[in-house]
């Protein structure tokens, strides 16, 4: 019996690779992976971290989401959605807009509930979102919690493509309270 021994370096960098490949040999079936990308909006929702985000108008959010169905009604999620805003530049004199990038990185599990034989699909469930931006005067970074929900509908006979809307709440715990709320219409293929 051999022992590997890795830095905690070692095990970011080679650990997740590897759970990946031996995820994959132990559950890959067929048409059990969905990959989406879809197109919406994205809002500041309030909280008290409005001093931060209040000026931040709303935008475009552009998400892809990876779902791997373990069972029936389980399915792990990893997904990221990036909103646009057109962010005001306050100085002495006036200045142009900016156009800015907030990244929401998502991990998390999805409850499904297949109807009408598998044609029509509900799905909700939670996880952890990181934040981060383009703009260091936002100050946006570290993990808040998401839920999310929504619904797909099969297109054609075959059931490989989904349409369907999807709509995340992401929150942070702590003090101040930061929100953000994306709807995107996704389009999903199912391998």
């Amino acid at each position: 019996m051999a022992v590997i021994l890795l830095s905690p370096s070692d095990m970011s960098s080679n650990l997740f690779p590897l759970l990946c490949c031996f995820s994959l040999a132990l559950f890959g079936q067929f048409e059990r992976g969905t990959l989406s990308v879809g197109a919406g909006g994205g809002f500041t929702a309030g909280g008290e971290n409005l001093y931060l985000t209040n000026y931040l108008p709303n935008s475009a959010a552009f998400s892809a989401a990876y779902e791997f169905r373990l069972f029936k009604y389980l399915a792990p999620e990893v997904g990221v959605v990036n909103l646009t805003p057109l962010v005001p530049q306050f100085g002495k004199y006036p200045l142009p807009p900016t156009r800015e990038r907030i990244t929401l990185v998502s991990l998390g599990a999805r409850g499904i509930l297949p109807l009408d034989q598998g044609r029509i699909e509900l799905f909700a469930g939670g996880g952890a979102v990181n934040v981060s931006s383009s703009d260091t005067y936002l100050q946006l970074g570290g993990w808040i919690w998401q839920v999310d929900g929504g619904g797909r509908v099969a297109i054609g006979k075959r059931r490989r493509f989904w349409v369907g809307p999807t709509v995340r709440l992401s929150r942070n715990g702590g003090r101040p309270t930061e929100e953000w709320v994306t709807l995107t219409g996704d389009f999903g293929f199912r391998f």
